[in-house]
């Protein structure tokens, strides 16, 4: 479990500029998908799921508590394709981060 805090702790630290797991395996110096055995070893979602999830809920917050655009949070987020963020935070949530922005506004 002391390996999921760190990738956790990482991910707070480096989540809006790095999507890549084998920056946060080279990070912990870990061998390539031990991360993933060790997730599913303790029950606990896959590491993209991890990262994928606070990249989700820090743009829940850039949505309810700014005016950017939806562009913008992608952009912040290192998407490089604001209609994927727009998709995958829609996959995510159920609601296009637009119709998230009116709901909770």
């Amino acid at each position: 479990m002391e390996i999921l805090e760190k990738f956790k702790a990482l991910i707070e630290e480096h989540f809006m500029e790095e999507h890549d797991i084998a920056f946060y395996e080279n990070k912990m110096k870990i061998k390539p998908k031990y991360l993933s055995k060790v997730s599913k070893k303790f029950n606990q979602p896959p590491p993209c799921q991890l990262l994928l999830q606070k990249q989700i809920d820090h743009s829940r917050h850039l949505l309810i508590h700014t005016e950017k655009t939806v562009k913008e949070i992608a952009y912040e987020m290192n998407f490089q394709d604001p209609y994927y963020f727009s998709r995958v935070f829609k996959k995510k949530t159920g609601v296009s981060p637009t119709q998230y922005r009116e709901i909770h506004k």
